[in-house]
């Protein structure tokens, strides 16, 4: 199967210093890949990337290819009609995500009638069966809402169906569950599983967590300081890590799993 994402000798420079270096990886139609590191190795710089969202003071260089189209050097306009309608984003903090001023129907519309040009009767029903899809009970009242009246969990599941609204083809989840509790983590983990095979999307996840990673993904890249230092199944590296690093990552996790024992 080709690829639908293609990224190779990627880098991202902010002044003198590589955030990213050399990062090379593919992901085909419905597969998911899991990208693990520590705060700072560049996970999450390379979301930016591939979403043409880095600072505008950032230099970045290499191939990011998305249905055989290079992305890098597009016009502005030309990436905003990819954003969200081929490719949409769901992020760490659901209040950054969503605007305070706006209720939830109003924003979830929003993108509908930008990408898809549906009237306002229309994109009002969809957003309804979108809340439904994610598990939003009470939906009419909902969309009436605004953000600071939801849970945190609730206000995730809500970028989670901005970020569906216009049938992307691949789904990038930057850290979607650290400020969650436990149990509304693994109800959100289980959500987004379920979504991605009900509509066949690609899903780019990044995390801190291997043991996150390893419940949605079948391959992970492990990044340190910019870099990718090993890739491979997950059950693989789970199992029997190369570097040094990945190794720390899971001793790590399972100190901390001994911890709340």
């Amino acid at each position: 199967m080709s690829a639908l994402l293609a990224v190779e000798g990627l880098c991202v420079h902010l002044g003198a210093r590589a955030v990213v270096d050399d990062v090379g990886f593919s992901l085909a139609p419905g597969e998911a890949l899991g990208i693990v590191g520590e705060s700072g190795s560049g996970k999450s710089q390379t979301a930016l990337a591939l979403l043409g969202l880095c600072d505008a003071r950032a230099r970045v260089h290499g191939s990011i290819r998305f249905d055989d189209r290079e992305l890098l050097g597009l016009h502005e306009r030309e990436l905003r009609r990819i954003r969200g309608a081929q490719i949409a984003a769901v992020f760490q903090n659901p209040g950054a995500s969503l605007n305070p001023h706006l209720r939830i129907g109003t924003q979830l519309a929003e993108g509908l009638r930008h990408h898809r040009g549906l009237s306002r009767s229309a994109a009002m029903a969809e957003v309804l069966r979108l809340l439904d899809a994610v598990r939003i009970a009470d939906a009419p009242r909902r969309l009436r809402q605004y953000p600071h009246e939801l849970s945190g969990g609730m206000c995730q599941r809500v970028a989670l169906a901005m970020a569906l609204a216009c049938a992307p083809r691949l789904l990038i989840a930057d850290e979607p569950t650290t400020a969650l509790d436990a149990t509304t983590q693994a109800r959100l983990l289980d959500l987004m599983r379920g979504q991605c095979r009900e509509r066949g999307l690609a899903l780019l996840l990044i995390s801190h967590d291997l043991g996150v990673v390893a419940e949605l993904c079948s391959r992970v890249l492990v990044m340190r300081a910019g870099r990718v230092v090993e890739h491979g199944a997950i059950d693989v590296v789970m199992s029997a890590p190369r570097h040094p690093y990945t190794a720390a990552l899971l001793a790590a996790r399972r100190a901390l799993a001994g911890d709340e024992r």
